[in-house]
């Protein structure tokens, strides 16, 4: 019985490892098009929420087909409003979760921040972080509020976040989207508290 429910988990995060995200140029029509898109597919609204200068930007994963269908409704009914979209397949649990807001409550020996110019890949980035070595996210900031920047910080052993970053960051250059990545061994106590998302008030 575990081994089925075990089994189980892993096809709910299969179905859900794919995202559609759509970046609006307008709050008021974003805010009707992520309703719309909610209702017009089996999806789960990871993030919804306001760009700084007055954009929006709405992401939700499920299923293929149901993030392509959430998306096709989002460019039919977001027209000229639509300022960009894509769709991201295989994404890991634990990216999803730093997308909707929920993140780890303590910074290990070493953090590593890794920014870039475009959404979908620091989405994959992170991911590929992930991936590579035993390390958690900290924190994923979509380029809203504090700037036009993605970024996000991962946390681990020094070797661990050594490996992630290098391999994140590898990603990202091949793509033309790497802005920079730094890796801190032994972070100071007053930066850590700096680090908490609750902290923003962006």
């Amino acid at each position: 019985m575990q081994t089925e429910t075990l089994k189980d988990n892993n096809l709910d995060w299969l179905k859900e490892s794919n995202v559609a995200a759509v970046e609006f140029k307008s709050i008021s029509r974003g805010l009707i098009v992520t309703d719309e898109m909610v209702k017009a597919a089996k999806v789960r609204l990871l993030l919804a929420t306001t760009l700084c200068p007055g954009k929006y930007l709405t992401i939700v994963s499920g299923d293929v087909a149901a993030v392509e269908k959430s998306l096709k409704v989002a460019e039919q009914i977001g027209g000229r409003h639509v300022f960009s979209s894509f769709v991201i397949s295989g994404i890991g649990p634990e990216v999803l979760d730093a997308i909707s807001g929920k993140v780890i409550s303590k910074i290990k020996d070493a953090i590593a921040i890794i920014e870039s110019l475009q959404m979908a890949n620091i989405i994959n980035a992170a991911d590929i972080a992930i991936d590579s070595a035993n390390v958690e996210i900290a924190e994923l900031r979509l380029g809203k509020g504090c700037g036009v920047n993605s970024f996000f910080i991962i946390t681990g052993s020094l070797t661990a976040v050594n490996e992630a970053a290098a391999s994140a960051a590898g990603f990202l250059k091949e793509e033309g989207s790497l802005i920079a990545y730094r890796v801190i061994a032994n972070p100071d106590r007053e930066l850590l508290k700096w680090l908490q998302p609750a902290m923003c008030s962006c």
